[in-house]
C-alpha cells in the first residue's frame, strides 16, 4: 500500500467516526431551541391571560 492510500484511508475512517457524532450534536442542539422556544411562547401565552384577567378585575372595580 502507498502513502496516499494510507492517508486516504485514515480521512475516510476519521470521517465516518467524527461526521456522526457532528451531526448528532447539531440535531440535539436544534432540539433543544425547538423546546426553549416553545417555553416562551407557552410563558407569553401565560402572561397574555393573566394581562387579561388583571385588566377584567381592574375594569371591573373601578
Amino acid at each position: 500500500m502507498e502513502t496516499w492510500q494510507i492517508i486516504l484511508a485514515i480521512i475516510i475512517v476519521g470521517l465516518s467516526i467524527v461526521m456522526p457524532i457532528y451531526y448528532s450534536y447539531k440535531k440535539k442542539k436544534l432540539a433543544q431551541q425547538l423546546k426553549e422556544g416553545r417555553e416562551v411562547t407557552e410563558r407569553e401565552k401565560i402572561r397574555v391571560y393573566m394581562d387579561n384577567i388583571n385588566q377584567k378585575f381592574r375594569d371591573k372595580h373601578k
